[in-house]
C-alpha cells in the first residue's frame, strides 16, 4: 500500500498495459450535524418536511452530536440530496411550522423515540417558526462538482433556540392539506439502519467526464458492509468502453488535502493538469492505484485492502476510478465520479432517530427509525 506518485507518473506507468500517456451562509456562525456532513453528503433522503405536503417529522439528537451548551441557534437549513444522477427540482411553496426543544427525562434519548407524537415532545417545546409559507426554489441537477446538496430550505427561526443538556427534539409540521406526495423535494440525511454503523460509503459529483452517451459512474459495490478498517473495499465501475483499461486510485483525508502536481483538490477542476479536461473533476489524492481491464458491457471490479488501527477508524478515504478514452484529445482518459469512505464508524450510530406522521396523525404507522436523521445545517450566534 503505500505507493504514491504524481499523476503524470501514474499515467506513464500504465502504458506498460497498453495505455498511451495519459459557499452561503452570510456573516453567520454555522454548525453541521452530522459533522461528518459538513464535507459530504448524506447516505439517504426523506420526504419530510417537503415532499409530503401534509404530515410531521420528529428528529431526536444526542448532545453528542450538537454544538456547545450556550450556543444559540437561530435557524436552520436542510439540503437536497446528492446522488449520482439526482435530477433538478422545481420551486415550491410550503406552509411549514417548526418546534424544538431539550429533553432532560430519563430515557428520553434519541435510541428511546416512540411512535407517539403527542409522547415525544419534551415539556418546554416552542415553537421556533411559523405556521407560516415557505418559498423553497429550484435547484439544478447533481453536477460534476457537486460535493454536498443544495442548501434549499432556510428558514431563520422567530424564536431562537439555547443548546441546553438534554437531546435535542426537533419538529417539522408541513401543513398543505391534503395529504399529498410530489414527485421530488426529498431532503438529504444520514441513516444508519438500527444505529449500527459498518462504515460509509457515498458518491461526489457525476460522471459526466466521458465520451460516451453513458455516464462514467462509480459505486461503492458491497451491500452486505460498508467500508471497515482492516477490511475489504469493494467498488465497480461502469460505463468504460468494453475490454478497456481501467485504473482506480485512492488517497487518504482529501479534504484538507494540500495541492501538489498530481492532486488539484477536493472537486478541484482537472483542466489545471489537461485543458482538455473540461467538466472533469478531481476527488481523490493518488495514495494507491489499481489497474483492471473492463469487461464486455464496460463494467470493471475493483477491490483492496483497507488499512487497519484504530487510528484508522473515522478516517475519511476519497476513491476515484478513469478509463483510456483514445477517442478523447489530449489526456486521452474519462473520469469517474469520486466516492467518499469514512471507515468503520462516523459517531452517528444511534445517537439519532426519526419518526413519521402522515397528515394528522398522531400515532405513526411505521416503526422510529433508530440511525436516520436529516443533516441540519445549524445558523448560530
Amino acid at each position: 500500500m503505500g505507493m504514491s506518485r504524481p499523476f503524470p507518473s501514474l499515467l506513464s506507468s500504465l502504458a506498460a498495459f497498453g495505455v498511451a500517456a495519459i459557499a452561503l451562509l452570510p456573516a453567520q456562525n454555522r454548525a453541521v450535524v452530522p459533522a461528518v456532513c459538513a464535507d459530504l453528503p448524506g447516505n439517504a433522503a426523506l420526504s419530510l418536511p417537503l415532499r409530503w405536503s401534509h404530515g410531521t417529522l420528529q428528529v431526536r439528537v444526542d448532545p453528542v452530536l450538537l454544538p456547545n451548551l450556550g450556543t444559540a441557534i437561530t435557524g436552520l437549513r436542510l439540503r437536497r440530496p446528492s446522488f449520482l444522477a439526482e435530477p433538478a427540482y422545481p420551486a415550491l411553496q410550503r406552509t411549514l411550522t417548526i418546534r424544538g426543544g431539550f429533553d432532560t427525562r430519563a430515557g428520553y434519548t434519541a435510541a428511546g423515540i416512540s411512535p407517539s407524537r403527542v409522547f415525544n415532545a419534551p415539556p418546554n417545546v416552542a415553537t421556533l417558526f411559523g405556521p407560516a409559507q415557505v418559498s423553497i426554489p429550484a435547484t439544478p441537477a447533481t453536477g460534476p462538482t457537486s460535493q454536498t446538496g443544495d442548501e434549499f430550505l432556510a428558514v431563520q427561526f422567530t424564536t431562537p433556540l439555547t443548546v441546553g443538556p438534554g437531546t435535542l427534539f426537533l419538529e417539522f409540521e408541513a401543513g398543505d392539506a391534503p395529504f399529498q406526495v410530489v414527485p421530488d423535494h426529498w431532503v438529504d440525511a444520514v441513516w444508519f439502519d438500527d444505529g449500527i454503523e459498518n462504515g460509509y460509503a457515498v458518491s461526489l459529483g457525476d460522471g459526466s467526464c466521458t465520451s460516451r452517451s453513458a455516464p462514467t459512474e462509480l459505486a461503492w459495490n458491497d451491500p452486505g458492509t460498508g467500508p471497515l478498517a482492516g477490511g475489504t473495499a469493494t467498488l465497480r465501475l461502469t460505463g468504460s468502453k468494453p475490454s478497456e483499461v481501467a485504473f482506480l486510485w485512492f488517497g487518504f483525508d482529501p479534504v484538507p488535502r494540500a495541492t501538489t502536481s498530481s492532486y488539484v483538490g477536493f472537486g478541484g477542476s482537472l483542466t489545471a493538469i489537461d485543458p482538455t479536461l473540461v467538466g472533469c473533476h478531481q476527488w481523490a489524492p493518488i495514495d494507491v492505484t489499481v489497474v483492471r481491464v473492463a469487461d464486455a458491457g464496460g463494467n470493471a471490479a475493483f477491490t483492496f485492502s483497507l488499512p487497519s488501527g484504530g487510528a484508522m477508524v473515522g478516517m475519511e478515504v476519497g476513491v476515484q476510478a478513469a478509463w483510456f478514452d483514445s477517442s478523447r484529445a489530449g489526456l486521452p482518459i474519462s473520469v469517474s465520479n469520486g466516492v467518499g469512505l469514512v471507515l468503520t464508524r462516523t459517531g452517528v450510530g444511534n445517537k439519532a432517530a426519526c419518526v413519521y406522521f402522515p397528515g394528522t396523525a398522531t400515532w405513526s404507522p411505521f416503526e422510529p427509525y433508530i440511525g436516520q436523521m436529516p443533516v441540519l445545517v445549524l445558523e448560530h450566534n
